[in-house]
């Protein structure tokens, strides 16, 4: 059984997030966990400063949010005939983080959310909330649905690495349960600023292999990007890769990514979902 975490606040993206793992695991049993992080805003704390009715505020925000939560499920139940797929509901009063950690004692095998693409005012390009899930490395893997992903069979999955670190299977074990679910092939692709491979990285590569033995690969190497446009053009259409999945290692390609100036600048987005695994510790 699979377990799949899906935080929601019932906006668009969340919902397509939640269309996008409802297809990416159709053949398999998965217990899907909708979550909801409910918090007052300023204004209402303002509004409600003595104890009792601070407890009324966070009450009626509570059943508010269970009720949504309640009728999103039984909308799903209506509309998806997956008879395997079974749904749970969390409302959390707290930050979605906090959210999140509070279920640690729970098997996630995945979190999926959605994403909006960057506007003039944003700094980031997935989001300023799901950017603060990956940046606390809850050890879960994590789906990013970007807002105009729509399901496309993940045949091919692009691996973006550099081969500088050692590789475990436990790391690989969320990347290799949808590769056999969809006999994808997966495409290593090695991004470089010199294309000479040093003793480390070739073992690394050894090692990779190793664990990938039983799968269909290949190996790919592109210059390293002078733009995050150019980086999802080369994965998206050069590649024509469906699914991209890295390791957030700390400082790593990733979060050089994450925090490329040219993010701050632009209009971009993507349709290309991505898969974080977190690094094994």
């Amino acid at each position: 059984m699979i377990r799949v975490l899906i935080p929601t606040d019932f906006s668009v993206n969340s919902l397509n997030a939640l269309t996008y793992a409802h297809m990416l695991f159709q053949e398999e049993p998965v217990t899907f966990t909708l979550l909801h992080a409910y918090e007052p805003t300023a204004l209402q704390i303002l509004g409600h400063q003595t104890p009792v009715r601070l407890a009324s505020l966070y009450h009626s925000l509570k059943v508010k949010a269970t009720d949504e939560l309640e009728s999103l499920k039984e909308e799903i139940l209506i509309k998806n005939e997956i008879a395997h797929h079974s749904y749970e509901v969390v409302a959390y009063g707290g930050h979605l983080n906090d959210a999140i950690k509070s279920m640690s004692d729970q098997k996630i095998d995945y979190i999926v959310m959605g994403s909006k693409g960057a506007t003039g005012l944003k700094e980031i390009f997935i989001g300023t909330i799901t950017h603060s899930v990956i940046s606390h490395r809850h050890n879960i893997p994590l789906l990013i649905v970007p807002e105009k992903a729509t399901f496309v069979i993940p045949k091919s999955i692009g691996f973006a690495t550099d081969f500088e670190k050692p590789y475990h299977k436990e790391e690989f074990e969320p990347l290799l349960l949808l590769t056999r679910l969809w006999q994808a092939t997966i495409r290593m692709v090695e991004v470089y600023e010199e294309h000479n491979l040093n003793q480390n990285q070739k073992e690394h590569i050894q090692d990779l292999e190793s664990l990938l033995q039983e799968m269909k690969y290949r190996f790919h190497v592109i210059p390293k990007f002078s733009t995050l446009e150019n980086c999802i053009r080369i994965f998206d259409e050069e590649l024509e890769i469906d699914l991209l999945v890295m390791i957030d290692y700390p400082k790593s390609f990733f979060e050089e990514v994450m925090r490329e100036p040219v993010i701050k600048k632009m209009s971009f987005h993507t349709s290309l979902p991505f898969l974080v695994l977190p690094a094994h510790s």
